[in-house]
């Protein structure tokens, strides 16, 4: 179960007990939460374990977990409700201020419909926050259907009543190498998982690279160039919606 920590007023996931992918997508993702003026209701549409369950009961008032019952069965967190075979929630017409939408739409066969009931629950000028990856390996089998790109994810919002606010990029081609490099490695050492304290030192070794690679973005020593070069490999994508009127 992934581990959301909170310090010193601050959410944030642990660059050494996560991928850097997750890191990085997450710090976007929750410093964009500034962005929305009403906090009064926010709906976590395919909330799984829930990651994000406590830092959006701090920032909203009414909080509702939706999840899909058939992949929910392989989660430890249950939600208040779930979103049917049509993408459906059981919810009012524009019953909510926020949806947030976190590594979900490559889990949903027809995304489409997906995102019309997400406009369909949310209240005029409402937003949606949400996450995709780009580089993944198939997860969460056998549901796992879609990796987008930049301008199939723009047209998709855009068709199903969306103005976007943000679409962003994250990470790049030297990001993903150096954490395929750290995750290639990591197979080998799987076997060993039992001996807790060797294990632990040679994934903290072969770790080191995505590590690098991290704190020097976080410097901004190899943004501006990496990103002009090689922004096409990235991790994934990090969006604001919001709902036209």
């Amino acid at each position: 179960m992934l581990g959301l920590s909170h310090r010193n007023g601050k959410y944030f996931y642990s660059i050494f007990s996560h991928p850097v992918s997750r890191v990085m997508k997450s710090e976007l993702f929750i410093k964009y939460f500034k962005l929305i003026d009403k906090r009064d209701s926010v709906l976590d549409y395919g909330s799984g374990d829930g990651p994000y369950k406590e830092m959006l009961k701090h920032y909203f008032e009414h909080y509702v977990a939706a999840d899909y019952q058939v992949t929910n069965a392989h989660h430890s967190v249950r939600p208040d409700i779930f979103i049917d075979d049509n993408q459906n929630v059981n919810v009012d017409d524009e019953s909510f201020s926020c949806v947030v939408i976190s590594e979900v739409l490559e889990h949903v066969y027809r995304p489409h419909e997906a995102l019309q009931e997400i406009n369909r629950v949310l209240s005029p000028n409402g937003f949606v926050i949400g996450t995709v990856p780009f580089f993944m390996w198939e997860h969460e089998k056998p549901y796992d259907f879609h990796r987008y790109t930049y301008f199939g994810l723009k047209r998709m919002f855009e068709d199903n009543g969306f103005e976007i606010v943000k679409l962003d990029y994250v990470g790049d081609i030297v990001g993903v190498s150096t954490y395929g490099f750290s995750k290639l490695l990591g197979n080998f050492i799987k076997p060993i998982r039992k001996i807790k304290p060797l294990h632990f030192v040679l994934k903290t070794i072969i770790s080191i690279p995505s590590l690098l690679y991290y704190f020097l973005v976080k410097v901004k020593f190899i943004k501006s160039f990496f990103m002009k070069y090689f922004g096409e490999y990235p991790f994934g994508f990090v969006f604001v919606l919001r709902k036209s009127v």
